[in-house]
């Protein structure tokens, strides 16, 4: 693995971090080339992706120290900040920047569910180009495993394991281009960001299953019952907008 790209003088350049800013920085181009053909202004995505970077950053590491606060109770305070070095929660991040976009846009009067309609195949491709980060970085690998698949993490032992990291890689990638061929069949303001909560929960419950984690209910990770919710309330809000509209047959 490669958790350090580069090292200049006393300068490191981590793997998880470029990735992570790589993640940010490609989804900002390519959401700012389409916003005139989807109705948003540029000012007002720069105000709101600024404020969903740190929101993200902040969300996901407060959640991951929490759940995992017993790799910090005797460390100095300061280690938590070091999030730079792999340690996010992608699921304390999104809600993280859910609510804090919830309430941006009730005070620009800009529709929730439109902006996340326009972001969430976005937040897809980030969370892909993330997971390549975590792999360089020998972190979130799987269980050992006999298949031909398999791939040795140096940093935790000689058994070949699931690469889970690149499971989400490909996952991510596959729910991006889902979505943004869904596109044309959205019927209703919040249709594309359901969807990226359904195919995302379904794939986070699966690949649990191969990945290394300390079960938190039954045989579940905490991973796994937070995909649940996602999924349950991602159906019961769909099921409401669809007693609503009288939705086009798709050929």
């Amino acid at each position: 693995m490669y958790p350090v790209l580069l090292e200049f003088g006393g300068f490191s350049l981590y793997a998880y971090g470029a990735t992570l800013a790589l993640a940010f920085i490609v989804g900002i181009i390519w959401m700012l080339k389409e916003a005139p053909g989807k109705g948003f202004n540029t000012d007002y995505l720069y105000e709101a992706y600024i404020i969903s970077i740190f929101l993200a950053i902040a969300g996901s590491r407060i959640a991951y120290v929490m759940l995992n606060w017993e790799l910090y109770q005797d460390a100095p305070l300061w280690r938590t900040l070091f999030a730079w070095r792999g340690g996010l929660s992608f699921h304390g991040g999104l809600i993280a920047v859910l609510l804090g976009l919830l309430l941006h846009c009730y005070y620009r009067r800009v529709s929730f569910l439109k902006l996340m309609d326009f972001g969430a195949p976005f937040i897809a491709l980030g969370y892909a180009i993330t997971r390549v980060g975590c792999f360089l970085n020998g972190c979130c690998y799987g269980n050992v495993t006999a298949g031909p698949w398999g791939l040795v993490f140096p940093l935790i032992d000689g058994l070949p394991r699931h690469p889970t990291q690149l499971y989400a890689v490909f996952a991510g990638l596959v729910i991006f281009m889902l979505l943004r061929y869904l596109r044309r069949y959205s019927f209703f303001d919040g249709y594309i960001f359901i969807l990226f909560l359904i195919f995302n929960g379904v794939y986070r419950f699966v690949v649990e299953f191969f990945r290394v984690n300390e079960p938190a209910w039954w045989l579940l990770s905490q991973a796994q019952l937070i995909s649940l919710f996602m999924i349950a309330v991602a159906l019961i809000f769909f099921a409401w907008k669809f007693r609503k509209h009288n939705f086009p047959k798709m050929r």
